[in-house]
């Protein structure tokens, strides 16, 4: 089954129901996908084979939607690009899947067998003859199940992006594991703010697809607006970045209707206790489910929205077809509770990096059985229950005072005193280098210390905290982790502390309070 029956069995189920809420308004299905219909035809008229890779960097908006779901019905492989990537990054791309059509710049797509600029290809798609399809070739390529849907490129923390090589059937085992623990409803409307070249963003598509559901593309410069596309929408399901839940938390602090809204998601870097906290008391009635993957297998755990008061840290436990297990450094299997770094096997485990031979891929390994194995480079456990803590990543991992420690034990125990909202601890730059810890928080800097002392044995505890107005994000929303390092290293270094007055006697002798640099950091 390819990936686009998702969209067509919608489409012939519900026609009537709205399929896409954008800034230009609604969508049907039935709308939805004669625009998809249209963009097929354009597809094949400029040349699009089946096996073949387009490549798309603009906006995720509907004509994004429209390609994707046409691209996969003719047996293309579909390519997003997010729309800020620089063009020598773009190139790349286009350049290492081999592109016979790039939807991108002129200068960017070069090496494409064809380029077309972005806003070009939206007007020649909404331009073309409905009929386009029928009168030049059948509608539908019955793709085999382990033929290429997508190919989602990822840098992970180092190098060029690497092309994920995301399969049919493992695309589809992906969405329908996901689904068994989401509950996505018909009648949902689900907010997207994400961009749809990112796989949390793409995939709230292809869920909204399966279940005849609404999606709502929220503009990522309209945040201040967000709260009333909820309310307007009747808006129920929300995916979240830290960001984002910050804004909604903030938002809905004035006085408003009650909303919908009944379930948020969470995968990648979490929003701070405190932050949720906020949000669920927020939006009564409202639950919330954290999540863990990665693109190379889409999803790894979900944690029932039931186990989140007593279990915050936990991500859950492994979805429908898959396996997850924690491993040593000789690669045996390690009992409940400890660490070690977390691998994964089963249905939504991707078929390997584009282009690169299996025995040069970091990640992948083959089994016994001749399936994947995908060791994730990230660190983790898992309990008596069978509940997964993710803990850092192997990168994450620094060695300070003798310890081996994870700056997300870090950034997460910041996170958890209430008035921090998010932290970001980047990597010192050796052993006996200061450990900096940059939160954004109404809190004084000197308050957030003494409430790690507590949470913290002195190998993790950062020797400067430095407070700021926003942490920088990426593109995807996610802590910008070189840029808040930047940041840092631009902070002037704080004051010495002022020499104490002499004191009359031992009785009336105080101690001299800590200084604070003009950024507000206290130095400890």
């Amino acid at each position: 089954m390819p990936v686009s029956d998702l969209f067509d069995r919608a489409r012939a189920d519900r026609p009537h129901h709205i399929a896409l809420i954008d800034g230009e308004g609604p969508l049907t299905y039935a709308e939805l996908g004669a625009a998809t219909d249209r963009a097929a035809g354009w597809l094949r008229s400029r040349g699009v084979r089946e096996g073949e890779r387009v490549v798309h960097a603009g906006p995720g908006d509907r004509t994004f939607l429209a390609l994707l779901w046409a691209a996969l019905r003719i047996g293309a492989v579909f390519v997003p690009v997010h729309p800020e990537l620089t063009d020598h990054a773009v190139r790349h791309i286009v350049r290492d899947c081999g592109a016979a059509l790039a939807i991108c710049p002129p200068a960017a797509g070069s090496d494409a067998r064809a380029t077309v600029e972005v806003a070009r290809a939206a007007r020649e798609i909404q331009q073309a003859p409905a009929g386009t399809v029928a009168v030049n070739a059948p509608n539908d390529v019955t793709a085999p199940d382990d033929a290429i849907a997508l190919l989602i490129y990822t840098s992970g923390t180092t190098g060029r992006p690497k092309g994920v090589v995301c399969p049919h059937r493992q695309v589809l085992a992906a969405v329908h594991a996901v689904n068994d623990r989401l509950g996505y409803r018909a009648d949902d409307v689900v907010l997207c703010r994400l961009p749809l070249s990112f796989d949390y963003g793409l995939y709230q598509a292809l869920l909204c697809a399966l279940t005849g559901s609404t999606l709502v593309l929220a503009d990522r410069d309209g945040d201040l607006g967000l709260l009333r596309a909820v309310e307007r929408h009747g808006v129920t399901v929300v995916p979240l970045v830290p960001s984002l839940a910050r804004i909604l938390a903030l938002l809905r602090k004035r006085p408003g209707p009650p909303t919908k809204v009944r379930l948020f998601t969470n995968t990648g870097a979490r929003p701070s206790r405190s932050v949720m906290g906020e949000l669920l008391d927020a939006f009564p009635g409202s639950a919330f489910a954290s999540m863990y993957g990665m693109t190379e297998c889409k999803r790894i755990s979900v944690l029932d929205p039931a186990l989140y008061a007593d279990h915050p840290d936990a991500v859950g436990r492994a979805i429908p077809g898959d396996h997850v297990r924690i491993v040593g450094p000789d690669g045996r299997t390690l009992p409940p509770g400890e660490t070690g770094e977390i691998v994964v096997w089963g249905a939504t485990v991707m078929a390997g990096y584009w282009g690169v031979p299996l025995e040069a891929q970091d990640r992948y390994v083959r089994r016994a059985d001749g399936t994947l194995e995908l060791h994730t480079g990230d660190q983790g456990r898992l309990d008596d229950d069978g509940l997964l803590y993710f803990l850092g990543r192997d990168d994450d991992m620094v060695k300070r005072r003798g310890v081996r420690i994870a700056l997300s034990e870090i950034e997460h125990a910041a996170e958890r005193v209430p008035g921090v909202y998010a932290a970001v601890a980047p990597r010192p730059a050796d052993e006996d280098a200061p450990l900096l810890l940059a939160v954004q928080s109404d809190l004084d800097p000197h308050e957030i210390r003494t409430a790690l002392t507590v949470r913290l044995d002195p190998a993790r505890l950062p020797d400067r905290i430095v407070p700021l107005s926003a942490v920088p994000l990426t593109a995807n929303g996610k802590p910008d982790r070189p840029a808040v390092a930047r940041l840092l290293q631009a902070a002037p270094a704080p004051a010495p502390a002022p020499a104490p007055a002499p004191a009359p006697g031992p009785e009336t002798a105080t101690a001299a309070a800590p200084t604070r640099n003009s950024h507000g950091s206290v130095a400890v």
